[in-house]
């Protein structure tokens, strides 16, 4: 299968073979793993909403009237029309929760054994020969386990939430209850174009700690997680230690997510629909803007692109 992928490049170009071949070797991870967990999220949902019980109990309060999905429904659409479409839309991304744990550990994992273990298997030999440079081949590397998975579970988490509508939607139906609220179209579709613009964004700016991972895979002869982890915690522990500062952990802390802290500081989340605004407002479009003036940005795709051009000369001297 990877020889047919990469002769395949004839006919659509020698890098989206390439692509298709990294795909191909870590489908299971990057495709079948999210879809599987969400699956099971979304099964397990859709018992407990069959099962809705007939009398709801908040602390001491008893909310009667309520017998099934529908009538919940029923009853939030007239208590708080406005609030109820944010509601709805952040439980279905809350659906995706337990899944999008996996994803940091998928991606980490792929870089670290995406050159090493071609070397270790040495099958680095015959995809050397193969017309194709060694830029193209770390930039697959990088690309499809990073931005591969990301929208790939972007796209399994957009399909589960409507699935997860059609089904809930049938239920009420059943049930006599508003089917409208359970589509907030207007709220999904926003939260969908910006969590493709965080991914994009968050890519950006993690760009270094990616391409340290690959550069590590292209040179560490054995276990390359001791490689990996062993001296940025080294040079943070010195740091602390003799000098008693902490720029490498604070470069790693911003560059992993403390970016997005701007947007969260001195936030009071009263409503599902502050939630909502928080989440997916307008801020990450922003940032976009914000970061070409950031040279900590600047700093760290420098430094990423240093480190991918490493990992490319230690493939080439692969043998």
């Amino acid at each position: 299968m990877n020889n047919t992928a990469v002769m395949t490049g004839r006919f659509s170009g020698p890098f989206t073979a390439l692509l298709k071949r990294e795909f191909l070797e870590g489908k299971n991870y990057y495709f079948w793993l999210p879809v599987i967990l969400l699956g099971g999220v979304l099964t397990l949902f859709f018992l407990m909403a069959i099962g809705f019980g007939s009398v709801i109990e908040i602390g001491s309060m008893e909310v009667k009237n309520i017998y099934n999905l529908g009538s919940a429904l029923e009853r939030a659409q007239e208590r708080d029309p406005v609030e109820l479409p944010a509601a709805i839309t952040a439980m279905y991304w809350l659906m995706a929760g337990p899944a999008a744990v996996t994803i940091p550990f998928v991606v980490f994992f792929s870089l670290l054994g995406a050159l090493y273990e071609e070397r270790r298997d040495r099958s680095v030999l015959f995809w050397k020969s193969m017309p194709v440079s060694d830029w193209q081949e770390v930039l697959a590397k990088l690309l499809v386990p990073v931005l591969g998975t990301l929208f790939l579970f972007l796209g399994a988490v957009i399909a589960m939430q409507l699935l997860t509508a059609i089904l809930l939607s049938l239920i009420v139906l059943l049930q006599g209850g508003p089917i409208s609220a359970l589509w907030p179209l207007g709220l999904m579709v926003t939260s969908w174009v910006t969590a493709a613009v965080v991914i994009l964004l968050y890519t950006l700016w993690a760009l270094p700690v990616f391409a340290w991972i690959l550069l590590v895979s292209a040179y560490a002869p054995r276990m390359p997680f001791v490689y990996a982890m062993l001296p940025p915690t080294v040079v943070v522990v010195v740091e602390a230690v003799f000098f008693e500062t902490g720029n490498l952990l604070s470069f790693l802390g911003r560059h992993l997510g403390g970016w997005m802290g701007d947007f969260f500081a001195n936030i009071h989340i009263d409503s599902p629909r502050d939630l909502i605004t928080l989440l997916f407002g307008g801020g990450y479009f922003r940032a976009f803007g914000g970061a070409l003036t950031n040279m900590d940005f600047w700093v760290g795709l420098l430094i990423g692109a240093l480190f991918l051009a490493g990992a490319v000369e230690l493939r080439k001297r692969s043998v």
